[in-house]
């Protein structure tokens, strides 16, 4: 596809009409349109044209997003038939737009079912068939035709007899994705677990479970055949978005099956099991009241188990009912977690005692015990659901009405058992204060935290008191805190080396926080390493000895982990921070624990003095060169045109990002793109209006006027947020470069190499192999700068959702997300290795959210595919793009092809990710930018490993050939010859550093040869016709 019009706006299935355009409209004459006329009954086989197409037939019903089922709450498609009998497979799908939207779509509408109407519109592939995208006039035929009621969610538009189940065990090995047609008994709560979910049991034995989201109106028991999408959640089969059902009068035999630990995994998942003599592990709790533990039976098998207090059971009553050491027999849901098998009962009578344990203590009061011996030198209370008095404990500090901390005033002079305690007191009205001394009755817990959904599996516990009773006894001073780096040191490197087999704080980060948990430490003249974020700031103690980067902040390592770095939990949390702030002054508080880290609780109010770094957001070294090419890597943060969720404040932040601190790079490739009206789920996965925000904006700020490509994806199929369909795309200035002229591909086609260049001008890598399931597809394309090819990878490989948390109970940490980007990774290696064994020279760039680090394996099978990541080779101080947990970090990463290895400068724009919004924060990913020369690329060369930047005291070692050394922060430019870095030189180093590799005499002497005379001839012509030209216009307008 040619672009000729340099202010053209475009994307696959959408063109934009500038503004050139739409004057050149309004003074010129329209030319009439007619559409083809098509009987409905040849539409189906007919093809995809994409021109004008007018057909009559049917309002049968709303269709939904896959269009092969009606859906009773769509309003952005239509099902068109010949006849109101028409199956939903076999309807003509009709998007619908505004404003027909409004007018015609059958949930407002349905005064419109069973009419017939004739609909003009585009002939188009929709939902995988023939269809109308979108419709452009709808006109009613007959308004006496037809009138029947539109399908709702309890009666359905398809006939029973069009319904034809699947036996569940297929279901479960079918793909997902794919609208699947079920049958059987439910034999759980509804919403026992959420989302009006529940199990279903087929007559083959098989289950799955059902997440429809709205309630269908059914209970446990009720036999039932509904038509869902296949999917998973956390390794769990499910079904979703259910669009049709109804209760039959089936029978089903659902017996509950006998077994035991051992066994689990090879019975049905999803389905009722019965395990005999178990004993009951500790019980947590956590702020929902949701119950788990473990059971162990006689072999000494243990297996999870999870009671959600959305059953109707709280811990409260669970713990009424069964205790620790207890024996039970049990019968709950076989379910899977996160790989692991897990046990979901629902109901007290799931639990039969079998024998109380001999160790229980009565319920009431124990004798008085200290701090030190409920916590114990372990993650676990010794004491855990043992009811004690606490006497001789002040207050420290108060979280809430009904949460505080208390400490010992005499400690027990052990530093691995805590002086420290949370008190819970739920519904005992107490009111006190800092500095009281009082005396607590309660029962003691292992208390679940704040967390992500998964906590009860990867987060550690609190340990508390449940207090029934609290007496203020007096007042006494706040003991004095345990000061980091001063009174004790976190071990440095190692979070865990013995997975949890031993306590020992003096070797393990994670063993130190847990010997003070809920006690008060301090933090001296602190350094603030990032912006402030749910009240969180991340900070060292000044006695640290990590070294600090060019923004002040702390960069991972992949020889060890930032153990130094302290998380503060402010109880207001309004401070507006960034990376190089500091505090001179004392910052105290008591440890806690929420989403998989240790936490110190702070005051806003008792705030030593912040004073403000020397950090300011960057702009790019690199200085635009008309005969070199400039990309830029921007991850954009869930851009998209609805202002609702991208705010027109944030629109301009990022122009002025693309125009003052980039310098308008020719190529941007874009990560987290959204469809024009971002998480409304209507079927909506065009992003024109979306780029054409951002391209207006940058206009507005002074850039270029920039054109927009992409490929849409298929509706929530590349994961992200649902109904946003998140996609990479590609903003270009068409001035400086042009895409080639190729066809464009489509969503589900792949790309290839042809005779060393791509197929296709725009394509997506391998879209249809499995791994890229929920994961936004690589976008290849192939642009022309000054007659050269160039051929850009955007990417956005799947996240690290699923990786357990550094200090979690998960130990050693497992990163599950990491085997995916593996062989995402391989594709992608596999398809530039296959470019540039076609062609050597072969000019390629690949960037974007690779969600892993330059030193990861990730990065290190691309790079097999005959390409180098320049952030390895960049300044280590300056090396990220990202800021999460206290560490700066690259999850956006830039590759070249190894022929490009001496032809480039490159930079990361530090402008996000050490800011806060009020800094100017626009997302939260720093672009990177790289300028080439690809003219002058050569043979590929053996790219030199990425550490030779560094020396073995680890300092960075920015001396060239000649010995002399650069400013503090290279942009690793390489130059094509000796001259090429002077003050006339616009891609030369400026006072922010930059590296210059000297290329051997054989290299210089090699760029530097004259031109051919062919290319001289190719000059000589195009000055001629140049001259001519300017005479014909002269003589014209003399005429």
């Amino acid at each position: 596809m040619k672009i000729r019009n340099r202010s053209l706006f475009y994307t696959v299935g959408s063109v934009a009409v500038t503004a050139g355009l739409l004057l050149s409209l309004a003074t010129s004459p329209i030319p009439s349109v007619h559409a083809t006329e098509v009987a409905i009954e040849n539409y189906p086989s007919l093809a995809i044209t994409k021109s004008e197409v007018t057909i009559q037939g049917y309002l049968i019903a709303p269709l939904n997003s896959s269009g092969t089922a009606f859906d009773a709450t769509n309003k952005t498609n239509l099902a068109l038939g010949a006849s109101m009998d028409t199956a939903a497979a076999d309807t003509i799908p009709i998007q619908l737009k505004e404003p027909l939207r409004s007018q015609f779509n059958l949930v407002d509408h349905p005064e419109l079912v069973g009419k017939l109407v004739r609909i003009t519109g585009t002939s188009d592939t929709y939902m995988k068939r023939a269809g109308i995208k979108p419709a452009t006039a709808i006109e009613i035929v007959d308004s006496s035709s037809t009138n029947v009621q539109p399908p709702t969610s309890e009666n359905t538009a398809t006939k029973p007899s069009d319904l034809v189940s699947t036996p569940i065990a297929t279901v479960r090995s079918g793909a997902q994705g794919t609208e699947y047609t079920v049958s059987g008994k439910i034999i759980s709560l509804v919403n026992g677990w959420g989302g009006n979910g529940f199990y279903l049991q087929g007559s083959d034995g098989a289950g799955i479970y059902i997440y429809p989201g709205a309630a269908l109106g059914y209970q446990l028991g009720d036999t039932v055949q509904l038509t869902g999408t296949l999917g998973e959640y956390k390794g769990e089969l499910q079904l979703t978005t259910v669009s049709n059902h109804k209760a039959i009068s089936e029978n089903f035999n659902t017996p509950i099956t006998e077994t035991n630990i051992a066994q689990l995994a090879t019975q049905a998942q999803a389905t009722l099991v019965s395990l005999k003599n178990l004993t009951v592990g500790d019980i947590q709790s956590d702020s929902y009241q949701n119950s788990t533990f473990t059971v162990t039976d006689s072999e000494g098998q243990t297996v999870d188990v999870r009671l959600d207090s959305r059953t109707g059971i709280k811990t409260a009553d669970l713990l009424n009912h069964i205790n620790k050491g207890d024996k039970i027999n049990l019968t709950a849901i076989l379910s899977t977690y996160n790989g692991k098998i897990q046990l979901k009962p629902f109901d007290l009578s799931h639990f039969e005692v079998v024998e109380k344990a001999t160790t229980e203590t009565a319920p009431g009061k124990t004798e008085t015990v200290t701090v030190g011996h409920i916590q114990g030198a372990s993650h676990q209370s010794p004491l855990t659901n043992q009811s004690v008095i606490l006497k001789n404990v002040v207050v420290t500090y108060v979280t809430s009405a009904n949460n505080f901390y208390v400490q010992d005033v005499t400690p027990d002079g052990d530093v691995k058992t805590s002086d420290g305690i949370n008190i819970f007191t739920d519904k005992l009205k107490t009111n006190v204060k800092v500095g009281d001394l009082v005396t607590i009755a309660g029962r003691v817990e292992e208390y679940l935290g704040k967390g992500y959904t998964e906590r009860g599996e990867t987060d550690l516990t609190i340990t508390q008191i449940r207090a029934t009773e609290v007496t203020v006894d007096g007042t006494a001073p706040v003991p004095s805190p345990i000061v980091l780096g001063l009174d004790r040191t976190i071990p440095a490197d190692i979070i865990d080396n013995d997975g949890l087999a031993q306590f020992d704080p003096e070797q393990d980060a994670l063993d130190f926080w847990e010997s003070v948990e809920g006690m008060v430490v301090a933090v001296d003249d602190a350094k603030i390493l990032g912006p402030l974020k749910n009240k969180e700031i991340y900070v060292t103690p000044a006695t640290s000895q990590l070294p600090l980067n060019n923004v002040g902040g702390v960069n991972l390592r992949p020889e060890g982990n930032n153990t130094n770095i302290i998380p503060l939990l402010l109880k207001n949390g309004k401070q507006i921070v960034k990376s190089g702030d500091y505090f001179t002054g004392r910052i105290a508080g008591p440890v806690t624990y929420s989403y998989t880290n240790y936490k110190v609780y702070v005051d806003d109010s008792t705030l030593p003095t912040l004073h403000e770094g020397a950090t300011k957001p960057e702009t790019t070294t690199i200085i635009p060169n008309d005969d070199k090419l400039t990309i830029a890597s921007y991850n954009i943060e869930n851009f998209s045109a609805d202002s609702k969720s991208t705010s027109d404040a944030k629109v301009q932040r990022i122009a002025k990002s693309f125009v003052s601190d980039l310098h308008s790079p020719d190529i941007i490739g874009l990560i987290e793109v959204q469809d024009n009206n971002g998480a409304t789920n209507d079927g909506t996965t065009d992003a024109s209006k979306s780029a054409e925000r951002l391209i207006a904006a940058i206009q507005a700020a002074g850039g270029p006027t920039y054109t927009y490509v992409d490929i849409a994806p298929e509706n929530n199929k590349d994961g992200g947020q649902e109904g946003s369909n998140i996609r990479v795309g590609f903003l270009y200035n068409s001035k400086r470069v042009s895409l080639s002229d190729k066809p464009i591909g489509t969503a589900t086609q792949a790309v290839a190499w042809e005779n060393g260049e791509l197929n296709l001008s725009l394509g997506r890598i391998d879209p249809t192999n499995p791994t890229w399931a929920a994961v936004r597809k690589t976008l290849a394309a192939e642009f022309v700068f000054k007659g050269e090819k160039v051929v850009v990878l955007a990417n956005h490989l799947n996240s690290k959702r699923g990786d357990n948390g550094l200090y979690g109970k998960i130990q050693p940490v497992s990163f599950k997300s990491e085997e995916k980007r593996h062989i995402l990774a391989q594709i992608i290696a596999d398809f530039t290795k296959a470019g540039l064994t076609q062609n050597p020279n072969a000019n390629i760039v690949m960037l974007g959210d690779f969600n892993d680090y330059e030193f990861t394996k990730t990065i290190e099978i691309l790079e097999t595919g005959g390409m180098a990541n320049l952030v390895s080779r960049h300044d280590a101080s300056d090396r990220f793009s990202y800021f999460y947990n206290g560490n700066n970090q690259s999850l956006d990463n830039m590759l070249v092809s190894t022929n490009l290895l001496e032809h480039y400068a490159f930079d990361m724009v530090h402008v996000n990710s050490a800011f806060m919004e009020e800094h100017g924060r626009a997302s939260d990913h720093d672009p990177l930018l790289v300028q080439l020369d690809v003219t002058k690329a050569q043979e590929p060369t053996q790219p030199e490993p990425s550490d030779k930047q560094t020396d073995d005291s680890g300092t960075v070692n920015n001396s060239d050939d000649n010995g002399t050394t650069n400013n503090n922060k290279p942009t690793n430019l390489s130059t094509s010859n000796q001259t090429a870095v002077n003050a006339d030189d616009r891609s030369g180093a400026t006072d922010k550093g930059q590296t210059t590799v000297t290329p051997t005499a054989k290299n210089s002497q090699k760029k530097i040869l004259p031109k051919t005379g062919e290319e001289t001839s190719f000059v000589l012509i195009t000055i001629g016709l140049v001259i001519l030209s300017a005479c014909l216009v002269k003589k014209q307008k003399e005429s």
